[in-house]
């Protein structure tokens, strides 16, 4: 299956069409647990973002600009909860009675996770943040990788979380505690 190409002829009337929409991007970040103050600054962000791609030379809208507005809004929010607590628990001196142990352990599990990850190879490093940090098809990811198709690309990320798998077990004696990394 091709993907079609979206034409933005006219960035300035989709940008006020995209503004038009802020208060059903502020919904759906409501809905993710954004803030309404934060929600604007997440959506002005985004618009920066897809106006900057726009342009771009090789940039090939492959979505309506909503959508890939309301997604990277989705990015941007994810990546900024992310930061924020991992701030906060990086501030924390002691920790208190009512944290859960086994919410702790699947945090150590994650970042020594995060520290395999870059040590594997660049384009394993991109592929596996491209689908599951960025949430791309395989046939995006073949694509934007040069890769045949989703097959390959599929069969590479299979690898790449198995050198993940093999850099965990040659570092951590509890390898089977990574059963959840499922290819």
């Amino acid at each position: 299956m091709t993907e079609t190409k979206i034409v933005v002829t006219n960035k300035d009337q989709t940008l006020k069409e995209l503004y038009r929409k802020l208060p059903d991007i502020k919904s759906f970040l409501a809905a993710k647990g954004c803030p309404t103050t934060d929600a604007e600054d997440v959506f002005q962000e985004a618009l920066l973002i897809f106006s900057r791609k726009l342009d771009e030379p090789d940039f090939e809208l492959t979505v309506e600009p909503f959508h890939y507005v309301k997604n990277t809004c989705k990015f941007i929010w994810y990546n900024a909860s992310r930061k924020n607590a991992k701030m906060r628990t990086d501030e924390i001196s002691d920790t208190p009675d009512f944290v859960d142990d086994q919410w702790i352990e699947k945090e150590l599990k994650l970042r020594r996770i995060e520290t395999a990850i870059t040590k594997i190879g660049q384009k394993c490093q991109q592929l596996l943040k491209m689908f599951y940090g960025g949430g791309a098809t395989m046939s995006e990811i073949a694509r934007k990788l040069g890769m045949r198709n989703d097959k390959v690309a599929k069969a590479q990320k299979y690898r790449c979380i198995h050198k993940v798998k093999e850099v965990l077990e040659n570092t951590d004696t509890n390898s089977d505690d990574y059963s959840f990394l499922k290819s």
